[in-house]
């Protein structure tokens, strides 16, 4: 099932490159913004949150239509009054948390991975389809039409729940959203990463400390080490630009999709990502930079 999916964007013309062309438009655009925006954005990437914001949001709007056609069809089959008036209601909550749901499922599209441009391009446009399937719902059930409403209802949870599908798979078939930093070293002693000599000042260098990829960056006297995997995507992070070393923070921005870490405890400065960087404890002995889990 998952191999005939990731075949329906191939099928469709054209799909994968107009949606990548959509997505970078906008994650160009919230880059022109500056930080406000990038601040903004970052909220609806739920960067506060530990995890991204969509899909907790998406329960709330499926959630609603899911429980609001039942009741849609227990009006339908005995008239009750009751039951109508809580169709309604839920639809229009349904309705009404698929707005702020859809705003930051655009936000965590403008930065949707290559691969997965496709898949993400069909799941918003399938959403689209039920949300507005339920604005034509909410008009008829205003008119006093509750039949023609439910129907749409019907319809458009249908395509709610494809929408949720497609969403799934983006989630378990392409890892989007996901933490993609590699599991963790045992242990939490000091650990040898690159001879002192080989360090060069100020060149984002990446080691593997006990199979564990770690970007160590010299600065002066001081040495910073964060994993070198970017939680949102596993872009490399010794190829980013490192910044504000001279205002006394330095931080470093995925070549991918532009998340900023801080080097010093890899907490996230910007998203996408919602899940910071593993920071190491850095220590010169001997001509050898150790480094060990900070807490």
């Amino acid at each position: 099932m998952s191999t005939a999916l990731d075949r329906i964007p191939e099928r469709v013309p054209g799909l994968a490159e107009v949606g990548l062309r959509l997505s970078r438009a906008v994650h160009d655009a919230v880059l022109a913004g500056g930080r406000p925006v990038r601040k903004a954005v970052d909220a609806l990437h739920g960067t506060w949150l530990g995890h991204p914001l969509h899909p907790v949001l998406t329960d709330v709007t499926v959630g609603a239509w899911v429980l609001g056609v039942c009741y849609d069809a227990v009006a339908l089959a005995t008239g009750d009054r009751f039951c109508r008036r809580a169709g309604d209601t839920l639809a229009a909550v349904g309705t009404a948390s698929a707005l702020p749901t859809a705003v930051t499922g655009l936000a965590d599209y403008s930065t949707v991975p290559m691969p997965a441009a496709g898949m993400a391009t069909l799941h918003a446009a399938v959403n689209t389809v039920g949300l507005t399937l339920y604005a034509a719902s909410l008009a008829e059930r205003r008119r006093g039409r509750h039949a023609a409403g439910a129907a749409l209802a019907f319809a458009g949870v249908a395509a709610a729940g494809l929408g949720a599908y497609l969403g799934g798979h983006l989630v378990y078939r392409h890892k989007v959203g996901v933490d993609h930093r590699p599991e963790a070293p045992e242990g939490d002693g000091w650990k040898p990463a690159l001879a002192e000599a080989d360090l060069a000042e100020r060149t984002p260098t990446r080691v593997e400390v006990e199979g564990y990829p770690v970007l160590l960056y010299r600065d002066g006297e001081r040495v910073y080490a964060i994993g070198s995997v970017c939680a949102h995507a596993g872009g490399p992070l010794e190829e980013g630009e490192v910044e504000g070393c001279d205002d006394g923070r330095c931080t470093v921005r995925c070549p991918w999709h532009d998340s900023v870490f801080d080097l010093r405890d890899g907490r996230i400065v910007h998203g996408p990502s919602a899940h910071p960087q593993l920071a190491f404890e850095t220590r010169v002995r001997d001509g050898q930079v150790e480094v060990r889990p900070r807490g």
